[in-house]
């Protein structure tokens, strides 16, 4: 599927989503809002996609809602309001939840929407001399409600909670520091990290395992300890029937890797 301000290649297993509106630092529009929702259940949807890489064109990773958005905001009717951010709250939940893991590769600056983006994947790795990260809402006035909901399941750090009020920038090595992401590494080395990384990814864990693992890993955040454990028992269960597990076990015993 095309779209008009988001490129969506799927190549070797790996669906590359690219922020691309290179001109206005990947800003986001309602456009790309819906657009990358849209190529997050693609993806999720397609047998042939086991990890989704998200990455913006140009300088900047993406640098929150469009300066033409943010004017109308004060403008609109609270049917209006609830309407845009039901759709930005279903495109961090869309990246949080995805059955598929989740990689951000951050090269330049994430902010507000966009460092939501960023930090919601599984793994964040981020150009140690040019990424910065902060959630800059209330500078404006405004809040940054529905990201501190994820982000705080992800990270218990106080760390985070002063970002979330002082509304600094952070450097990729603070962001790590802070639990918001998981490398910090060095501009020439960011493409052929992440590239090894995925490569692991996609060789050595099982598709089905994911998707089992990243659903307990959500549902237990808001359950008591006993619901956990009973939960966790029933995906085990679960995991215990299906062909991945044969797979892997049937190789373990012939002392071979598995071909996931």
């Amino acid at each position: 599927m095309s779209y008009s301000e988001l490129i969506y290649e799927a190549v070797d297993r790996i669906a590359y989503l690219t922020l691309n509106r290179p001109d206005k630092r990947n800003a986001l529009t309602p456009t790309l809002i819906a657009e990358l929702t849209d190529a997050l259940e693609q993806a999720e949807r397609d047998p042939s996609v086991k990890l989704i890489l998200l990455q913006g064109a140009g300088k900047a990773f993406c640098a929150g809602l469009d300066l033409e958005m943010l004017g109308t905001l004060a403008q609109k009717s609270t049917v209006e309001n609830l309407y845009d951010s039901e759709a930005i709250a279903r495109l961090f939940k869309k990246i949080y939840t995805n059955k598929k893991l989740t990689i951000a590769k951050v090269h330049g600056v994430a902010v507000a929407g966009g460092c939501g983006i960023a930090t919601c994947a599984d793994i964040v790795i981020a150009d140690s001399e040019h990424a910065r990260f902060g959630y800059t809402e209330t500078r404006i006035g405004f809040v940054p409600a529905i990201v501190a909901v994820l982000i705080l399941r992800k990270t218990r750090h106080a760390g985070v909670r002063e970002l979330l009020l002082r509304a600094n920038l952070i450097s990729a090595d603070e962001a790590l520091r802070l639990g918001l992401i998981n490398y910090s590494v060095p501009s020439n080395e960011l493409n052929p990290f992440t590239r090894d990384l995925a490569e692991e990814l996609l060789n050595n864990v099982s598709t089905t395992s994911v998707e089992l693992t990243k659903k307990l890993l959500v549902a237990a955040e808001t359950m008591s300890l006993d619901d956990a454990i009973e939960f966790a028992i029933s995906l085990n269960a679960l995991s215990r029937t299906t062909d991945d597990l044969k797979k892997g076990i049937g190789a373990f015993l012939n002392k071979e890797k598995p071909q996931w």
